[in-house]
């Protein structure tokens, strides 16, 4: 069922300055025309030119632009439908589709806004009522978790006095789209169950399919190129206020579906979890790790869990100056070693139906590991720990490795996005540039095109140390400054200064870039 060509014409004919509008977009007007910030590269300079006439925009420094349908799938990572879908509900417009009555699909196009109208209007009495003197105890509360004012109203927390919140702190909250779909709240009172309300589940609200914050941190995922999870709503907002951005967590405590990692996985491949350290943070782990632990083992993903202190969890660690939180983040282990030091630990020998399950578990685990490398080691790790001593370890692990058959199955090949080919570009660029001193010229000229904040970060290092004393480019002085740079832009670009594959510098691979770096990046996928 595709959208009607009457509804596309109908959404582009909209002028791109009231999409601005709509999405309360900042631009300056230049004349005829309007200028505003470029979602198709790292701008801080507005450099997109908007014309409303041809309703096109075009950006003079990158290349990039088109409709405003583009620009608002760039702008916000949406698909193709998705972004004249939130288009055509800012602006009223009934959506089409092929082969649906227009009259119901106007009737139905109501129906919703009303819905969503009503949701607006709860959360501005939510908001009016956190003024309320009967809020002056949830006042006291926010004051006491270090949540500030400002981060209170980014975030729209409200108060409910009474209903279905009753005596609850209330958080919209909003699908991946921006829209808001409905609340949670939050008890106050040690004695009132659950801790955690939602809305119900409905046609617009549908806690397995929302991921809190989401739309919030999609510039800072990409920018990471990382997301971090946590449990509670609270943890995302304290993090939020520390400055950690791209910080998420799941609606529901259910394991996330597949459709929702894969369009996490679309921003980024690295996910990070920081659950508590109780209980109920090792069986979140779990239940994530049952959708998203088959997609890492193929290579779709990498996960790594964080260890917090005991007791701890991530808005006391983020607020506990004795706490390392970045060092934690950064340094969190694989999970294939998280998940066999969780079924290793305190193993009892003696309870030998239980010892054999666990084997059984782990040897199916080790061997669903793709990489014949990776497979090994973890191999000899799990041989240490079942077996009695280090000899019946090695005979273990040497018979366990030889009854393997090797896997008939390859990983799946998936076409990289425009997004992913321009990024590997970038790289191979800034890796020939400081490995390859005879290519600098040439390298030189394609810099201005690089548009991952990273790789500027890293071009304007190094645009420094070539002008103090060229002969010190070099991979040991860049390793030196990364040491010391944010940790996120670190390991980024550690393997562009140290890099872990044959370099190759073969005729055409600089005409490769160039034109890679000079192809516009087309995100539809209608």
């Amino acid at each position: 069922m595709s959208i009607s060509e009457n509804t596309l014409i109908a959404v582009r004919e909209i002028p791109m300055t009231a999409v601005l509008d709509a999405e309360q977009i900042p631009y300056k007007k230049i004349g005829h025309e309007a200028v505003t910030v470029c979602p198709w590269h790292s701008d801080t300079n507005p450099s997109l030119t908007v014309n409303d006439d041809k309703s096109l925009c075009f950006c003079f420094v990158c290349r990039g632009g088109s409709d405003s349908i583009d620009y608002i799938q760039q702008r916000f990572g949406l698909s193709f439908s998705e972004a004249v879908e939130r288009i055509a509900f800012r602006h009223n417009l009934a959506i089409e589709h092929d082969n649906i009555d227009p009259e119901v699909a106007a009737a139905e196009a109501k129906r919703r806004r009303t819905v969503f109208e009503k949701l607006e209007r709860t959360q501005e009495e939510f908001r009016d009522y956190l003024k309320d003197p009967r809020a002056e105890r949830i006042r006291d509360l926010l004051h006491d978790r270090n949540i500030a004012p400002a981060t209170s109203r980014q975030f729209g927390l409200g108060y409910s006095p009474s209903g279905f919140f009753s005596d609850r702190i209330t958080i919209p909250i909003h699908d991946h789209r921006g829209t808001l779909v409905g609340f949670t709240g939050r008890t106050t009172r040690e004695e009132t169950k659950p801790k955690y309300k939602n809305s119900e589940n409905d046609e617009v609200f549908d806690k397995s399919k929302i991921v809190f914050n989401e739309h919030r941190a999609l510039d800072a995922i990409r920018e990471s190129d990382s997301v971090i999870f946590v449990e509670g709503h609270f943890d995302v907002i304290s993090l939020w206020q520390h400055g950690v951005r791209n910080v998420v967590a799941m609606q529901g405590t259910a394991a996330p579906s597949e459709a929702v990692i894969n369009r996490l996985a679309r921003r980024t491949k690295r996910f990070i979890l920081c659950y508590d350290g109780d209980a109920g943070g090792v069986k979140a782990t779990e239940q994530f790790l049952k959708t998203a632990g088959p997609m890492a083992c193929r290579g779709e993903l990498t996960i790594s869990i964080v260890t917090l202190p005991p007791g701890l969890d991530p808005e006391q660690c983020i607020n506990d100056e004795e706490v390392d939180f970045y060092g934690l983040i950064e340094n969190a282990p694989t999970w294939l070693d998280w998940q066999l030091d969780y079924w290793l630990m305190n193993i009892d020998r003696s309870d030998t139906a239980r010892f054999s399950q666990i084997e059984t578990v782990i040897r199916a685990f080790v061997e669903s590991i793709q990489s014949p490398a990776l497979r090994q080691y973890y191999i000899d790790k799990a041989s240490k720990s079942l077996a009695a001593d280090n000899k019946m370890a090695a005979t273990m692990a040497k018979e366990w490795a030889g009854n393997i058959k090797p896997q008939k199955s390859r990983r799946k090949w998936y076409k990289p996005t425009p997004q992913e080919t321009r990024n590997s570009a970038e790289r191979r660029l800034l890796r020939l540039y400081i490995h390859f001193p005879e290519l600098r010229d040439h390298c030189r000229a394609m810099m201005d095109n690089l548009q991952s904040p990273a790789h500027r970060w890293l071009w304007q290092r190094l645009i420094e140390l070539q002008n103090c004393q060229p002969e010190t480019v070099s991979s040991h002085s860049i390793m030196a400054i990364l040491a010391v740079c944010e940790p996120h832009y670190t390991r980024q670009l550690r393997s562009i200064a140290v890099p872990t594959i044959q370099l190759k510098n073969n005729p055409g691979i600089l005409s490769h870039i160039e034109t890679v770096l000079n192809t516009k990046l087309i995100t539809n996928d209608k």
